[in-house]
């Protein structure tokens, strides 16, 4: 997806939400992302879909809570005109089971509201890499290894053969902002705070599953 301009790679995203403030936090973190970023704004589910039908776009960052519709309907709606489009659900909704039922419909991740702006880029990074990012699950009986994305199995493997971010960087054809991105995203997954504990967390489920 996405348009070119000579030789670069122009990515366009729709930010989906009907509150200035969140607009604004929203735009940022894209830009921190990518500053060639092109960003279309839309606050209701109309003006979505209408985007879609016009445009190509790479990501949908969606409120649930938008001015005609309320709720995973917006989501549902969403993709059934794009079902192949990423969308990273940001709400400000509390409810602990609604990051499950928006994966079950097909968003790639969740992000709250009030998450930092640091977050907020991290997601969005993910989210544009091919990832997901939801919250943490408390299924205790799940192997560390099935929460992470095949984009992020793919960081884990080369971080495992004591690689730097910039050479995981350079052996995957990515950004080193993006392999931080994808770090941090492991770290969340797994509950843990640095590298060696990534490592230690994925060498046990290996151990449980053997």
């Amino acid at each position: 997806m996405g348009n070119t301009r000579g030789a670069y790679l122009i990515r366009r995203l729709i930010i989906a939400d009907d509150h200035p403030i969140c607009v604004s936090a929203l735009t940022a973190a894209v830009h921190a992302v990518d500053n060639s970023m092109l960003i279309s704004t839309a606050e209701t589910l109309a003006g979505i879909q209408e985007l879609l039908r016009t445009e190509s776009f790479d990501a949908l960052l969606l409120d649930l809570a938008l001015k005609d519709c309320q709720g995973l309907a917006n989501l549902a709606a969403v993709q059934a005109v794009a079902p192949r489009l990423p969308v990273l659900v940001v709400s400000g909704n509390a409810a602990s089971d609604l990051p499950a039922k928006a994966a079950m419909l097909g968003a790639r991740g969740f992000l709250n509201k009030t998450a930092p702006l640091a977050e907020m880029k991290s997601a969005i990074a993910v989210i544009l890499e091919g990832g997901t990012w939801f919250p943490q699950r408390e299924d205790q009986g799940e192997r560390p290894i099935g929460r992470l994305s095949p984009a992020q199995l793919r960081v884990m493997s080369e971080l495992a053969q004591g690689k730097s971010n910039k050479l995981i960087a350079y052996s995957l054809g990515l950004t080193e902002p993006t392999i931080k991105s994808h770090l941090s995203a492991i770290y969340r997954a797994l509950g843990v705070h640095n590298r060696s504990q990534a490592l230690l967390a994925l060498r046990h489920g290996a151990d449980e599953a053997a």
